[in-house]
């Protein structure tokens, strides 16, 4: 028998960019092929069972595993994160790729962030695939960027703002580095009076379950787990309670807003990546929210939406 020929694509596309629609697209042109998705995320892939159902099979690393299927045709979802947690916390995910990949003749990388030293790794696997491609749609960018970016002067002026917001319909979304201050934040806005859903690693089961019950609450509080991919309602204000270091995890927090093409604010304590930005129309704003933090509740004027 002669050699089968292995591929290699990678498929870069900002967030929001329509990804998901990609995997759709790939099935209906490999109609006869036996076809396999493979998310890291398994509230992502809980998702995307519930919408294609039996048509496209999808499985995270650990539960093919267990499984042990192949498929002629791959797609890697969110491959980044292979990088980020195969390296570290879950060393399965690379035995899982190696080994899947050993048998498909098409193998798909999605991600909208790929680093120089991602691509630097990815180029050793040539002995791995006959050919290596890569289909830059747009890499490390946002698709939709926010319309008012602030960097806050300090993580208590951001918790100073979010806890003088309006209940309203609007939905917030406050990023958080550890699970325990995710728990005491909720805690703490539930007993002023708010309506809070949180989310940490491998708790996305019961975050669904939470928005099921409460569509719209005023905070959705979570760690880096809802960063990547994860359905969300539309977000209007996202606030960072730590300085994120890493761009490619920015990026992919940052796009959880406008997703669907919709205005929202960004309340950070960095400066922020590709994005225009001025200090002095920063501390503009800065001084602006203060004042409309301090004197609200003074009935000087009313708080009110941008």
């Amino acid at each position: 028998m002669g050699h089968k020929s292995q591929e290699l694509i990678i498929l870069t596309s900002p967030p929001a960019s329509g990804k998901t629609y990609w995997i759709y697209s790939l099935r209906q042109t490999f109609k006869a092929a036996t076809f396999l998705v493979v998310s890291p995320l398994r509230a992502l892939a809980d998702e995307c069972r519930l919408k294609w159902g039996d048509d496209i099979p999808v499985v995270t690393p650990e539960e093919w595993l267990g499984k042990k299927t192949y498929a002629e045709i791959i797609i890697f979802d969110e491959f980044h994160l292979f990088f980020y947690w195969g390296d570290s916390f879950r060393p399965l995910m690379w035995e899982m790729f190696f080994s899947v990949t050993q048998k498909s003749s098409f193998t798909f990388l999605l991600t909208a962030t790929l680093n120089e030293k991602m691509k630097s790794e990815i180029m050793l696997f040539h002995t791995q695939f006959d050919s290596i491609y890569w289909v830059n749609n747009g890499n490390q960018r946002l698709m939709y960027k926010p319309f008012r970016y602030v960097k806050a002067p300090s993580r208590k002026w951001i918790q100073n703002q979010f806890e003088s917001e309006e209940i309203n319909k609007d939905v917030k979304l406050i990023f958080c580095q550890y699970r325990e201050e995710v728990f005491a934040l909720e805690k703490k806005l539930t007993d002023q009076g708010y309506s809070c859903v949180s989310c940490v690693g491998g708790e996305s089961k019961f975050m669904n379950k939470r928005l099921a019950e409460c569509p719209r609450p005023d905070f959705i509080i979570s760690t880096t787990v809802l960063s990547h991919g994860v359905n969300l309602p539309m977000i209007k204000k996202i606030y960072f309670t730590y300085k994120v270091i890493n761009v490619d995890f920015w990026i992919q927090m940052v796009a959880r807003g406008g997703r669907r093409g919709d205005q929202y604010q960004v309340f950070a304590l960095e400066e922020p990546f590709e994005l225009k930005w001025n200090r002095f129309r920063n501390f503009i704003l800065v001084l602006y929210f203060t004042l409309l933090q301090n004197f609200s509740h003074r009935k000087l004027f009313s708080p009110f939406q941008f």
